[in-house]
């Protein structure tokens, strides 16, 4: 690989131009879309938008109140995708249940449940299978003021029941009532299902030799509301545009796909979509190559890798030939490898150490072109090699421990 084509400095500029919130479905989303395409073009790659629909939602009452032994409202934020509460709430005794155990959740019977962390699928059927009335999970720290203390919608995974509803509450907030003995309140959540739409920019840069084995190259655009999300994920976005750039001059047997996606923090949309509409042809995807947090200074880069155990030890040895230094992990990841490894697509995810995700404090101020050229350096050599080696040198098929662990994974 010519590194002396790859910058981090350009990479860094690139970036600047995404300064603002893009929640999925939102006019910012579509704008980074459009901006992603006219990069493309100015070192003349040709590109296509795939439109798809999301199920969004809008809150229109998110409200907790103790009732015993004190009289208080808290401010509140709702979680979307989990239905309705009656108009007038559900008041119910409350219990913290702290990480949600077995044991503090043999006690949620009836009640309105704190746990600490965000609810996810799991532990949002675990709170059913307790029979909790409601729940809250807690956000933020004992420390934030100001700006970080404001609070964001969260969405429960999409489900196909949803007999609970649950709310966000801030740290500080959660420590008073666990603390002051709230022993009874009061929940109401109020919403409407919307529909949204986003998309996911595409190009490909098809092989000399062997075209119709395909090596995809992917990040997602969006981010979330809290900030402009340049850590997650817009750092990734300008690594894998930088190596389109460089593959465009130094083409490769086989054919590379570069895909930017939509709708990840939603719940991995873009990739899920990008993988149905293309289910005929992933037969021809031979790995992909997918980046989720980058570009920070200080830090270490993991990759992780869905697929056979020996796609660790090929990396290793690459990274060695870069000089880069990198650990692998055998594992599924919580990103857009995910979706092309459930569907049969051995994948990895390259990430790096660093602060402010999902924060306002995602900013590009952060983000060290050092750190932008040698992830692309990598990346680029990985890409590179596989694009080019005549045959590829790992099985094509997920480990069936994996496929259990991504059937759970997507509610399958």
């Amino acid at each position: 690989m010519e590194y002396n084509e790859i910058c981090g400095k350009r990479q860094l500029e690139f970036m600047k131009q995404f300064d603002y919130i893009r929640e999925a479905g939102t006019d910012g989303e579509e704008k980074a879309a459009l901006e992603i395409q006219r990069e493309l073009k100015s070192f003349g790659v040709d590109s296509r938008l795939e439109e798809f629909e999301i199920d969004t939602w809008r809150i229109l009452k998110a409200e907790f109140t103790v009732t015993e032994p004190f009289e208080k409202t808290y401010t509140v934020a709702g979680y979307g995708r989990c239905g309705s509460t009656p108009a007038d709430g559900i008041e119910a005794p409350f219990l913290y249940a702290e990480n949600g155990d077995d044991i503090n959740l043999s006690q949620a019977k009836g009640k309105i449940v704190l746990v600490n962390n965000p609810v996810n699928k799991d532990m949002y059927k675990k709170l059913v299978h307790a029979g909790a009335a409601a729940f809250l999970s807690i956000t933020g720290t004992p420390i934030d003021e100001g700006p970080d203390r404001l609070l964001y919608t969260r969405g429960v995974p999409k489900m196909e029941e949803t007999p609970i509803q649950g709310l966000v509450i801030h740290h500080r907030d959660a420590m008073e009532l666990v603390e002051a003995g709230a022993c009874r309140a009061r929940l109401t959540l109020l919403q409407e299902p919307e529909k949204a739409v986003s998309h996911n920019v595409i190009a490909r840069i098809q092989g000399t030799e062997v075209p119709d084995e395909i090596l995809t190259l992917t990040a997602h655009y969006d981010s979330v509301p809290q900030g402009p999300g340049a850590y997650d994920n817009m750092a990734a976005c300008a690594i894998i545009l930088e190596l389109c750039r460089y593959f465009k001059a130094h083409t490769p047997r086989r054919t590379l796909e570069f895909i930017w996606f939509g709708a990840e923090e939603k719940g991995l949309l873009g990739s899920r979509n990008y993988t149905e509409v293309h289910k005929d042809e992933l037969k021809h995807h031979c790995f992909n190559m997918n980046v989720d947090l980058a570009g920070q200074l200080v830090g270490g880069t993991v990759i992780g890798v869905t697929g056979d155990p020996s796609i660790c030890s090929m990396i290793e040895y690459m990274a060695h030939e870069t000089g880069i230094g990198m650990v692998t992990r055998n594992a599924i990841w919580g990103s857009d490898s995910n979706t092309f490894a459930w569907n049969g697509v051995p994948a990895m995810t390259l990430n790096r150490d660093g602060f402010g995700m999902h924060t306002r404090h995602d900013i590009v101020d952060y983000i060290s072109p050092w750190s932008l050229e040698r992830s692309a350096r990598l990346l680029g050599h990985i890409a590179e090699s596989l694009g080019n080696i005549p045959v590829i040198p790992f099985k094509r098929e997920i480990p069936e421990t994996f496929m259990k662990e991504l059937d759970r994974y997507f509610g399958r």
